[in-house]
């Protein structure tokens, strides 16, 4: 049934996304000891974006496409999302004078950005 599997994909996703989340944060704040946030924040997708292009296609979204142009998708879309999460970072940064507020108010923008592309990159036609 279709829903049981977007529930699952979301389960999934919400799981290893707690752990890439957890990866990029420590990268994220560690970097912020010495580097520019924008530096830092960049530092912090990289190794997200290597997390995600090994794991989603055969443990987040099993079953669907897993070949080497759906990872080389994935990656694309990862890059799309940093660039619209930098410019939210930098924006809530100005708005809330916080960086830690506006790491966190941008995550969660870029959570349902990816959770929605990955999806559809990962199960069209499958």
């Amino acid at each position: 049934m279709a829903a049981d599997r977007i529930g699952g994909d979301a389960v999934r996703f919400l799981v290893a996304g707690g752990l890439n989340t957890a990866l990029t944060s420590l990268v994220y704040f560690a970097g912020l000891t010495m580097l520019p946030s924008s530096l830092s924040y960049g530092i912090a997708w990289l190794a997200g974006l290597v997390f995600v292009m090994v794991l989603y296609p055969n443990r987040v979204f099993p079953g669907g496409r897993t070949g080497f142009a759906a990872r080389l998708a994935i990656g694309g879309s990862i890059a799309i999302v940093f660039v619209i999460g930098l410019a939210t970072l930098k924006a809530l940064e100005r708005a809330l004078q916080s960086t830690a507020a506006a790491f966190f108010a941008t995550l969660a923008v870029t959570t349902i950005l990816n959770f929605l592309i990955s999806r559809w990159i990962l199960r069209r036609s499958c």
